[in-house]
């Protein structure tokens, strides 16, 4: 049956998710209120007839959720209003900036060497902070870089960066706001995908089993670095972009694009780790 199909590929979808809520502590009765309110959400919003406002009771007919707890979840929707966006922070703008801006890049589109000062030479961490239109402290900046080793001082005495993206390590609320766009943008491009209802999204992977650990690392090691070529360029592309879009009265939609690697053992279920 098509509903046993769909519900073991989730099943599998939910597996590491299951691990990563067992290690944060979260309990089953806040997982099953999030799901009730995600459900009744996404009824109210996607499956309504056409002019006519979603019932309680249909909405408890499409989801299972109780009718009582739809109208006590559609009533906290309302109270509490839409989610704020998610907003990318200072560093990961800079970033990307960094990577893709051309005073900022070679020839063949490599971050640049930044001096810690304009009057030395450019472009200045001074420079690229301006990229973003905030009064922020140069200093301050490569402080907290040096300390997350997003950066390194260089022979003479430049800032160079030592990684293409930002990573926040040491940021618990910023790592998951990464964890939630990109988790969520891809599995809705998959969604979207077996719903067959538009021209597919780009959802494609590499598969091979059968190799050794040796090889599987010559293979991540080979797999960042394709990717983070491919990012590089989509990035500068994507920046150029933007800037000519600015100010167009149809400039309202939204792109992502990543890449994975994942490894784990031949005999592991899908989902598993390494």
């Amino acid at each position: 049956m098509r509903s046993r199909a769909v519900l073991r590929a989730v099943r599998s979808i939910l597996r590491p998710l299951a691990r990563f809520l067992i290690s944060e502590q979260i309990p089953l009765a806040a997982v099953v209120e999030m799901l009730k309110s995600t459900l009744t959400e996404e009824a109210e919003k996607g499956f309504a007839l056409p002019d006519k406002p979603p019932s309680d009771s249909r909405i408890s007919l499409l989801t299972g959720v109780h009718r009582k707890d739809v109208r006590r979840l559609r009533a906290l929707d309302e109270q509490l209003g839409e989610a704020s966006e998610l907003r990318t922070s200072l560093s990961a703008r800079l970033i990307a900036d960094w990577n893709a801006l051309p005073e900022f890049v070679d020839d063949e589109g490599i971050p640049l060497p930044l001096y810690r000062n304009a009057s030395r030479g450019r472009p200045s961490v001074r420079d690229l902070a301006e990229t973003a239109g905030t009064d922020i402290r140069p200093q301050a900046t490569i402080d907290e870089w040096l300390r997350q080793g997003i950066v390194e001082i260089d022979d003479e005495n430049r800032i160079r960066l030592k990684q293409d993206a930002f990573v926040p390590e040491h940021d618990f609320e910023e790592k998951m706001q990464f964890f939630e766009r990109n988790l969520a943008e891809h599995l809705a491009a998959s969604v979207s995908n077996m719903s067959g209802e538009r021209e597919p999204f780009l959802d494609q992977a590499v598969y091979y089993a059968g190799i050794s650990a040796a090889s599987a690392e010559r293979l991540a090691r080979r797999a960042r670095e394709l990717a983070m070529r491919a990012l590089r360029t989509l990035n500068r592309e994507a920046s150029a972009l933007q800037t000519a879009d600015r100010g167009r009265d149809d400039a309202k939609e939204r792109v992502h694009f990543g890449a994975y690697f994942h490894r784990a053992r031949e005999d592991a279920r899908p989902g598993d780790d390494e």
